[in-house]
């Protein structure tokens, strides 16, 4: 049995429980979409009909409008009720869509012009090997597009920080410290200087509370019920110091964050299958 075939520690986080919500719950706002779409099509810098591959397709809140920039999209995801949702929205665009594990991905050598990964590590536990099959199937001009929310913005700290940070509650891939910039660490080259997007939406903070006990967020899926509650609890008395109240619509300041990275020589593994 060789190195790669062996059973991997921990499973990767899979979205199936989210697949009807997701669009509605991590979506952005209107008309952001498109904004964080060519953002990360200026980073990409390959031009036209560039082949672009993103792991964690999921629901194709950016592959949709990146295909619709004219980059050809292919979509990989644990998930087959998420990429079902993806379909169902798809129409005419350029977004094929593979069931297929980012550790062992399913395409040849230099496949890809580039390949995005949006806020997708830390649900990965072998999230090093996902670094080496990019780098397998990126050429030599290929470019890793790590993309995420941006955490220091309210609406990010306010989602996630209402427990995690204080009881230890960690990701099963990149530790949370190491979110942005895990892939410099294990010598990955940052291309250019990062881009950054800010934006705002409008909600109740009811809605974030009632996000958490509802469990939109994967970091409350390994929570007990008396976790959850507690951590309700913290983020109904932040928000509620903030804005005086909780029915009221109110402005939150948002953001996205894009690094783009060529791969240390040498890191890619040797071929291991040939077709698709």
């Amino acid at each position: 049995m060789n190195e790669r075939s062996r059973e991997r520690p921990g499973k990767s986080i899979v979205f199936d429980r989210a697949a009807e919500t997701y669009d509605a719950t991590r979506g952005f706002p209107p008309g952001v979409a498109e904004r964080v779409a060519a953002l990360v099509d200026q980073a990409v810098a390959l031009g036209p009909e560039a082949r672009l591959l993103e792991i964690g397709v999921g629901t194709g809140r950016l592959a949709l409008p990146l295909a619709a920039r004219g980059l050809r999209v292919t979509g990989v995801d644990l998930s087959r009720p998420m990429m079902e949702q993806l379909l169902a929205k798809r129409g005419d665009l350029s977004v094929a869509v593979a069931r297929a594990d980012a550790t062992l991905l399913p395409f040849p050598r230099g496949s890809f012009d580039a390949v995005l990964a949006v806020h997708v590590f830390h649900l990965i536990p072998c999230w090093r090997e996902v670094l080496r099959e990019i780098a397998r199937v990126l050429p030599s001009h290929g470019v890793f597009v790590h993309a995420a929310d941006d955490r220091t913005a309210d609406w990010a700290q306010w989602r996630d920080g209402a427990f995690g940070s204080s009881h230890n509650v960690d990701n099963v891939g990149v530790p949370y410290a190491q979110t942005e910039t895990f892939p410099e660490q294990q010598g990955w080259q940052l291309v250019r200087e990062p881009y950054r997007l800010a934006f705002s939406r409008r909600l109740k903070p009811s809605r974030l509370v009632d996000g958490l006990l509802r469990r939109d967020w994967s970091w409350t899926w390994g929570l007990t019920d008396a976790q959850l509650a507690e951590a309700a609890e913290r983020l109904r008395a932040t928000l509620a110091q903030r804005f005086g109240g909780l029915d009221s619509s109110v402005e939150v300041q948002s953001g996205f964050w894009v690094r783009v990275y060529r791969a240390p020589s040498g890191l890619a593994p040797a071929e291991h299958r040939a077709t698709t």
